[in-house]
């Protein structure tokens, strides 16, 4: 009997797991894994910054989309971000600069491999330079 019993739990889990109620749902945003790191100038210096990127979708339906061109969207970010002062990237402004120019980067690298922008907003999530 416990058998049976454990049995039809399982199917009731793989059940609702198929059916989309297994908790995950989808969600419009998506972490850019793993961190970019590059080397960026301070003066004479070369310092490196991490940064960590979370995009977030005009449509969740789109996050495959996003996951096929991970490569493409991390080389255009890599390029931007290693190509940063550190002196300007160090303010507030700077940072919220460098935030719109990533994004417009972004979509322009899904309007060239998709057709459209899909992509709404980019967020760091974690920016250090050291």
């Amino acid at each position: 009997m416990k058998f049976l019993s454990l049995v039809f739990f399982l199917l009731l889990s793989n059940a609702a797991l198929a059916s989309g109620g297994g908790g995950g749902g989808s969600s419009p945003f998506i972490p850019l894994n793993p961190p970019i790191i590059v080397n960026i100038i301070d003066g004479e210096k070369i310092r490196h910054m991490q940064v960590i990127i979370e995009i977030k979708l005009v449509d969740p339906a789109n996050s495959a989309k996003v996951d096929l061109h991970k490569g493409p969207i991390r080389h255009e970010l890599i390029l931007l971000l290693s190509s940063q002062d550190a002196g300007t990237i160090s303010s507030a402004l700077g940072k919220e600069q460098l935030r719109k120019d990533a994004l417009a980067a972004v979509q322009k690298v899904m309007q060239e491999l998709e057709g459209a922008p899909i992509i709404e907003a980019l967020y760091f999530t974690n920016f250090i330079i050291q």
